[in-house]
């Protein structure tokens, strides 16, 4: 982070790529083999850096000059300077010019821009308010048209954030969920923990998708549940549980090895649950 900051005063010349490029690498570099609460430490530690306003000044300049690719990792890197690091930076006046990014560039973004677009707006509800409702049929119709190209991480965070989102989701076709659902039984079995359980956790939000998953599709989302509980921490396993009580169509093609794995998971887990994931999971339960 410190590099970054510093190169951003140094009196260089950045275009909106590296601009780019430096956003990206600030939320790398400030969540790079850390905790949640160091996040939140480095968070602050930007927050009191009179540099990282210069940063944030370099994105309002170049706002208008971003690509699809450029401004999707903006917009990613600015949702999870609010969410996760707690440094927010988004005020109404670049909320507006990210809106007119969305609505410009929504069109010719790639999977992961339109995912990442997303999963970005759902956290930043000032920039979210800024969308045009052509914007977000444009990012509903992008999202269609992408999603026979999603690889795990994408599909996982555009379920995730339409699910957040009606104004996005209001835009999806039937065609479209229908995509969206063969995206997600595509790539479970190549799914991570993460992946698996926001993915069940919107698709029992989403009923338009989840009535368009297959017997098949129900499987291998089952499947991978059961890979990949070992690994998941408390979220994941609190997300999942929930959601598996809510699809009958998912829970009934957990095996009983499956089960007995999520109960571990559980067990393991308790300890550092949260009280909302502790509530989570213990509904699921009954």
């Amino acid at each position: 982070m410190e590099d970054i900051l510093e190169l951003v005063t140094s009196g260089v010349s950045l275009n909106y790529i590296h601009v780019a490029n430096a956003m990206n690498k600030l939320v790398k570099a400030a969540k790079r083999g850390k905790d949640e609460r160091s996040w939140k430490l480095e968070g602050n530690r930007l927050r009191r850096d009179p540099r990282f306003p210069k940063l944030i000044d370099l994105v309002r300049a170049h706002c208008q000059g971003f690509g699809g690719r450029e401004g999707a990792n903006v917009l990613h890197a600015l949702g999870v300077l609010h969410a996760d690091l707690g440094a927010a930076a988004v005020d109404e006046a670049l909320a507006a010019q990210l809106g007119d990014f969305v609505e410009r560039k929504a069109r010719g973004m790639n999977p992961q821009g339109v995912a990442n677009s997303l999963n970005a707006l759902c956290k930043l509800e000032v920039a979210a308010a800024a969308v045009s409702p052509k914007g977000w049929k444009r990012l509903g119709e992008a999202a269609e048209r992408t999603a026979r190209e999603m690889i795990p991480q994408d599909v996982a965070n555009t379920l995730n954030a339409l699910c957040k989102l009606d104004a996005a989701a209001a835009a999806v076709s039937p065609a479209g969920w229908a995509g969206m659902a063969e995206a997600a039984e595509r790539t479970a079995r190549e799914m991570k923990p993460q992946e698996v359980a926001n993915s069940l956790n919107a698709l029992c939000k989403l009923q338009a998708v989840a009535a368009a998953v297959s017997t098949t599709g129900w499987a291998g989302l089952a499947e991978a549940v059961e890979r990949t509980a070992p690994e998941m921490n408390p979220q994941e396993i609190a997300n999942t549980l929930n959601a598996l009580s809510k699809i009958e169509a998912a829970s009934a093609e957990v095996s009983q090895s499956g089960w007995v794995g999520l109960a571990e998971a559980a067990e393991r887990t308790a300890r550092e649950m949260k009280p909302q994931e502790i509530a989570n999971t213990l509904n699921a339960l009954c």
